[in-house]
């Protein structure tokens, strides 16, 4: 009895192992899509580590560079969050209008998130002030962060 106990514990703890790893695993690929973002937003800054997530009932890649930026994709490869600590952001992404409106009104700002939605953009500075976006580049609001 005992050996059965320990043979469906190895057993259970090899089944978990391999499900963890499908959820996230290394992938070596990414979409074309995300692959073009990555040249043109981030020429030159390497990848550290790329993972495929479940997400749902569908999945996301989320891509790692050495600078410490952390950039989620969808499964077709669009950004969806571009986070980052260490670094300020590009916002080459995003309308040119948004990129106006920081150099005007936070010349010095860190931007250290980007978050794309479907109408709106939420592009955070300093950690402490997220400006949202519409979808044109026009500045709508400003949320402080407490």
């Amino acid at each position: 009895m005992m050996k059965l106990h320990k043979i469906l514990s190895v057993v259970f703890l090899a089944t978990s192992m391999i499900m963890t790893a499908q959820q996230k695993q290394n992938f070596k690929k990414l979409p074309p899509e995300a692959t073009a973002f990555l040249a043109s937003n981030f020429k030159g800054v390497p990848i550290q580590e790329m993972k495929k997530e479940a997400d749902g009932t569908t999945f996301k890649y989320k891509v790692q560079l050495t600078n410490g930026t952390i950039i989620e994709f969808n499964n077709r490869g669009r950004w969806k969050e571009i986070e980052s600590k260490t670094a300020s952001l590009p916002t080459t992404m995003l309308q040119p209008s948004v990129g106006t409106y920081l150099q005007k009104n936070y010349p010095n700002a860190k931007v250290t998130e980007i978050k794309k939605g479907i109408r709106f953009s939420f592009v955070e500075v300093n950690d402490a002030i997220m400006l949202q976006f519409d979808s044109e580049g026009n500045f709508y609001r400003i949320f402080e962060q407490n």
